[in-house]
């Protein structure tokens, strides 16, 4: 039978981060990011990818003409990439609109993966708001004035089909028993 502190050692995971920084980096920034994220347990920090200088960079929309450097890190202690993002902008000297710290399982981060990804086999961009048909079935018998003749014919098929009859089963009195002597006089005048 297997001990506790051997499964534990087994099931050690780690939590990857991109981090992004804007604009023109200290020689040994590496070394820095390094130093700081051994705070989080640090597995590892891959060197510096850059990007040619860019009008509008995807991550920071806000600055022209910049460059942005790209590291991949991997921590053991479990963080957000929030405080992830705080942690580093105040320890390196970077301003929050030059930073940006991201999961890679992240939506967004996935979406430009797959924009780069098209971008390098050369396939045209199609927006698929200008595309005929943009996937799915058509929904256009459920919204407007089709739904509510289609909801009049549900009801009108459900009140044909009711068999309950709302005085049926309702006993009839005899009104033989009961006299018409009762209020018979005013109640202000008599």
């Amino acid at each position: 039978m297997r001990r506790l502190k051997d499964i534990l050692t087994e099931s050690k995971k780690t939590y990857s981060f991109i981090v992004r920084m804007a604009d023109e980096i200290p020689e040994d920034m590496t070394e820095q990011l390094n130093t700081i994220l051994e705070k989080f347990g640090k597995v590892s920090v891959s060197g510096p990818k850059r990007t040619p200088i860019q009008e509008t960079p995807m991550d920071f929309p806000q600055l022209k003409n910049v460059q942005v450097h790209t590291w991949e890190v991997e921590v053991n202690y479990p963080t957000t990439s929030q405080v992830m993002q705080e942690y580093l902008s105040s320890c390196c000297g970077v301003a929050k609109s030059h930073l940006n710290v991201r999961t890679p399982d992240e939506p967004v981060e996935i979406d430009q993966q797959n924009t780069t990804q098209k971008l390098k086999d050369n396939a045209p961009y199609e927006s698929l708001l200008n595309t005929e048909d943009m996937g799915g079935e058509s929904a256009q018998e459920h919204v407007s004035g089709n739904r509510v003749m289609g909801l009049l014919k549900e009801l009108e098929v459900a009140r044909k089909e009711r068999t309950l009859d709302p005085v049926a089963g309702t006993p009839v009195g005899e009104s033989s028993d009961i006299e018409n002597t009762e209020n018979t006089t005013s109640v202000l005048g008599s």
